[in-house]
């Protein structure tokens, strides 16, 4: 099949996103077919990778590494970003220049090539809308509305947003041939505002080579790798480790190494010296510190949100190390670590609960502990076994638009 990815988020940027989108080409490239991708890009450009054609279309308004840098240095009233934020106000189907930069583009490459499938990705709208607008105009396709959060109904959005995604959300779901998204609880949420049971669960992955082996470090450390953002909060997790310290449960030198976060944090000043702030780095040295460097890795969110995996639990599974979550122990994390028996969670709002399972990884480490984890169940989350779930669909249900 000739397969055509819209997106925003790709190689060489490094978010959840862009990992996702970029699992899709390469795979799709792997199993054999011929892949195309429309992305956003630092400048106007065409490039090989991985074996696939990139198109990249530069925003003039603002490109990834800007916006990068204003969010690293939390610069917010910036002319461009302001124009942004109109932008998106008056035109609820995402920035108005890069969408028609990159519809034109489309067009173009489809009167050189016929493509049977169309990927597109949230967030942000953009690539759907330009997708509904190749429809508008005639163009036919099999169209593979990648989802992965909620829309609309992401509980971070201001009231002046809803409105417009919902309208887009309805229209989208209903004209999609299959609708993705990284967990059922979201999907099972999508149904409820179509009249379809096309939709598949195609949750993120880890993309390297499991790691067997286990070093531990002469402290016990404990690590947090990517940034803290709307409900993913450490403060709960600070005070029960500053408690720990205090009443001398845990050894004075324990440390908590965190990795590539921006907000502004609030350390108690109690365990300052044992709180290791690093700055940002590349995806492949993160998942290296994550094996070498840490004990124990972390994960927090605040109960509340359904469907809620979370990106980084993908690239932990496969480390070897134990997983301690602060999660809601009623979604979809708990039975995840469960069946791969990868670690353990806790709710975030439970102090105690947190400061029995610190103690619990400490033990683990003290005593030169591996968890016996389930490395089947494990290697069905790598990115290559997601992506061939899609795959596997599109083989028995693809059909062409054109016959």
């Amino acid at each position: 099949m000739n397969i055509l990815i819209i997106t925003r988020n790709f190689y060489p940027y490094h978010s959840i996103g862009a990992f996702r989108v970029n699992s899709f080409a390469k795979y799709f490239h792997e199993a054999g077919h011929s892949v195309t991708v429309v992305a956003e890009g630092e400048r106007d450009e065409i490039i090989t990778w991985n074996g696939c054609e990139v198109h990249y279309i530069k925003d003039p308004i603002m490109t990834p590494n800007y916006f990068y840098n204003l969010e690293r240095k939390n610069k917010r009233w910036v002319l461009r970003r302001v124009i942004r934020a109109l932008e998106a106000r008056i035109f609820p189907g995402g920035p108005c220049i890069w969408r028609a930069k990159a519809c034109k583009k489309v067009e173009e490459l489809f009167r050189k090539n016929y493509f049977d499938v169309v990927l597109s990705s949230y967030g942000p709208l953009t690539p759907h809308a330009l997708v509904l607008r190749l429809l508008k105009k005639g163009y036919k396709f099999f169209w593979v509305a990648d989802m992965r959060d909620e829309m609309s109904k992401l509980p971070y959005h201001n009231r002046m947003s809803v409105k417009p995604l919902a309208f887009y959300e309805r229209d989208i779901l209903e004209k999609a041939d299959l609708v993705l998204s990284v967990s059922k609880p979201l999907i099972d949420d999508f149904k409820t505002m179509c009249s379809h049971e096309r939709f598949l669960e195609v949750r993120n992955g880890y993309d390297y080579e499991e790691s067997y082996e286990v070093n531990f470090q002469p402290q016990f450390t404990m690590g947090y790798i990517g940034r803290f953002y709307w409900m993913a909060t450490p403060d709960n997790f600070f005070n029960a480790f500053s408690e720990l310290i205090e009443e001398g449960k845990l050894p004075e030198d324990s440390r908590v190494k965190i990795v590539g976060n921006f907000k502004k944090l609030a350390v108690p000043d109690r365990i300052s010296s044992n709180v290791i702030q690093c700055k940002d780095v590349p995806h492949e040295e993160a998942i290296r510190i994550s094996i070498m460097e840490v004990d124990t890795l972390l994960m927090m969110y605040k109960s509340g949100r359904k469907g809620v995996y979370s990106g980084k639990l993908f690239d932990y599974l496969a480390t070897n190390k134990p997983i301690l979550a602060l999660y809601d122990p009623n979604d979809v994390v708990a039975p995840l670590l469960a069946e791969t028996k990868a670690g353990f969670i806790v709710d975030d709002a439970d102090k105690e609960g947190i400061k029995n399972m610190i103690m619990k990884c400490y033990q683990i480490w003290k005593n030169k502990e591996v968890l016996p984890r389930d490395w089947d169940k494990i290697k069905q989350y790598s990115r290559r076994n997601q992506v061939q779930i899609l795959l596997d669909y599109l083989s028995v249900n693809y059909r062409d638009k054109n016959s």
